[in-house]
């Protein structure tokens, strides 16, 4: 038991010091840490003319890849990818994602794809009139 005691006291204040120092540097090196994480968001379409309507988008998610440090959950990480359809035609149309996030803490690194597209008709004037 004496040297057990003698063991534990023994140079006591640098031990103290040494592990204030690494609880320090720990600390220090988790804080600068930059995490990363993949959210999936489905994609809407804003700004459509009156005259259109959607048909299919492909794909309906899109992958975005976030950087910062990350303190919560990624799902209450709130992000929402849009395109913008005032350009929309009849048929077949390719449009970029646009991507907006609720916090100035992350960093938008990528999203894929890129690009979506999106299946546009006419919309008749019998559907309109059945409304």
């Amino acid at each position: 038991m004496k040297k057990l005691k003698i063991f534990i006291l023994e140079n006591l204040p640098l031990k103290i010091l040494s592990f204030i120092v690494a609880f320090l540097l720990w600390l220090n090196v988790t804080a600068q840490t930059q995490s990363k994480v993949q959210i999936y968001s489905y994609v809407d379409v804003i700004d459509i003319p009156g005259q259109l309507d959607i048909k299919k988008i492909k794909p309906e998610k899109v992958k975005i890849t976030l950087e910062g440090k990350i303190m919560e959950k990624p799902d209450t990480i709130k992000v929402k990818a849009f395109v913008r359809g005032e350009k929309l035609k009849e048929g077949k149309n390719q449009l970029p994602v646009e991507v907006i996030l609720d916090s100035s803490r992350y960093k938008i690194i990528s999203v894929e794809p890129e690009n979506v597209i999106i299946y546009a008709y006419k919309i008749s004037s019998q559907n309109e009139e059945s409304k």
